[in-house]
């Protein structure tokens, strides 16, 4: 179950054409996350890359005593004739979320994208509630790959229930491994099925993590082992992320940093999503503002 949540995975391949804004955008997460991390050991960030970005990232990410970052090289934990490779970027990303921190026996653990900004104060127990975490969820029907996913892993789908939400959100690597378990055939690996799904349905999104992760543990029955039920992720004093503070487009940025510094943002993480082309050192000053 979960005792402490003081990790946190970020799958980042920098894009060829926008490499330093991509950059610059993790760069700023991990500012943000030492902003507001207080807890008296380190919060452990965990960056997986594609080997070719691995060095750029060591060399120019920023450093700070209570954020520990690491770097690891996609190829550390795939090898290279991998159905992983296959795979474009989204999928990818999708399945270190859930493999790496399997193969490493993570706890309880953060999953983070580049456009995430840490926007309120937190601890190794912010979000765990009677050994359980207090993690984002969605109506199932508001997807169509909740009805895909449970296809892969073998459960029937109901319309009215709820699921795992996307980043930023909190998993387990017990229910990640087990999720990769579930996928994983007497002649196949996991990656394999998973690739194979992605070609038996090309035109759809036939599975993602949260959906696979959360469908698993349906089926085991151990959801609720390790997650707060989705009604308490709704009226809880404690959220981990805010829908009103993030900025989708321009349009929401002008409205947004007219609010005053130190404005409760709502939840203590927010997504400034990079396709509004905003400058990032506005996109810093906003992000920064929240006191905490």
């Amino acid at each position: 179950m979960f005792s402490e949540i003081r990790q946190g995975i970020l799958p980042l391949a920098l894009r060829n054409i926008k490499r330093l804004g991509d950059l610059e955008r993790a760069g700023l997460l991990i500012e943000s996350l030492a902003k507001h991390w207080r807890d008296s050991k380190p919060f452990e960030l965990l960056i997986i890359a594609p080997d070719r970005d691995a060095n750029l990232l060591r060399s120019n990410l920023p450093r700070f005593p209570n954020i520990e970052v690491t770097v690891r090289r996609e190829g550390d934990f795939f090898p290279a004739f991998s159905s992983f490779y296959w795979m474009t970027g989204w999928y990818r990303q999708q399945i270190v979320k859930l493999h790496v921190p399997a193969v490493l026996g993570f706890g309880g653990f953060f999953t983070l994208d580049s456009d995430v900004c840490c926007v309120g104060d937190f601890d190794s127990r912010t979000f765990v509630q009677y050994d359980r975490a207090l993690s984002r969820w969605e109506p199932k029907q508001h997807h169509n790959w909740w009805q895909s996913a449970s296809e892969v892993i073998g459960i029937p789908y109901d319309s009215r229930s709820h699921g795992l939400s996307v980043t930023p959100n909190i998993l387990h690597g017990d229910l990640a491994r087990q999720t990769l378990e579930r996928l994983r055939g007497p002649r196949m690996s996991a990656m394999t099925s998973l690739l194979l799904w992605k070609v038996r349905k090309p035109l759809q999104v036939p599975w993602t993590e949260y959906s696979l992760y959360t469908s698993t543990a349906e089926i085991n029955g151990t959801l609720y082992d390790y997650h707060a039920e989705w009604d308490t992720c709704y009226t809880s004093d404690v959220q981990l992320f805010s829908e009103r503070s993030c900025v989708w487009g321009a349009d929401d940025f002008e409205r947004l940093v007219r609010l005053p510094n130190g404005t409760d943002p709502g939840g203590k993480f927010i997504i400034v999503q990079s396709h509004a082309r905003i400058p990032l050192q506005q996109v810093r000053d906003y992000c920064l503002s929240f006191a905490g």
